[in-house]
């Protein structure tokens, strides 16, 4: 569309000729236009609207996909921590096996270390014995009496 403006309207500052000279100031910018043609034909206001259209249009699936996206970032992140939960949960319950585990092996072993020790004590004591028996005997035989 056509249109009449001030002649200082947005204007560029005047290029000097040379470096070593100063160009004039440049003259205060005005803001000032009209337009001349204010009827539109047919095509081009078929146009702005189509364009508008669009751009409504591509600004609108834009926010729905950043909508989609955000929501699909906050499914992915719930979903994670989700997850950690659900692991830190069964390193939980392995740390726990694992620890009744060492306390039942713990027990077992203690058991058994007790059950050798009072069979070793039970031999020496049979040991003892039969020391005692063989000094104490009648030397006849070739075995002590308490073996017959």
């Amino acid at each position: 569309m056509k249109f009449f403006m001030c002649i200082n309207y947005e204007e560029d500052p005047p290029v000097a000729p040379s470096p070593y000279i100063r160009p004039p100031s440049p003259p205060p910018l005005c803001m000032y236009y009209r337009w001349i043609d204010t009827k539109l034909p047919d095509w081009a206001v078929t146009e702005i609207r189509e364009r508008g259209r669009r751009a409504w249009a591509s600004l609108d699936a834009e926010e729905r996909r950043e909508k989609a996206e955000a929501e699909e970032k906050g499914e992915e992140k719930r979903e994670w921590q989700e997850h950690c939960v659900k692991q830190r949960a069964m390193i939980d319950e392995m740390l726990k096996q694992s620890r009744e585990d060492e306390l039942r092996l713990t027990e077992v072993y203690r058991e058994r270390q007790e059950a050798r020790e009072s069979e070793r004590e039970r031999k020496k004591e049979r040991a003892r014995a039969a020391k005692a028996a063989e000094e104490a005997g009648d030397g006849k035989g070739k075995y002590p009496r308490w073996t017959h």
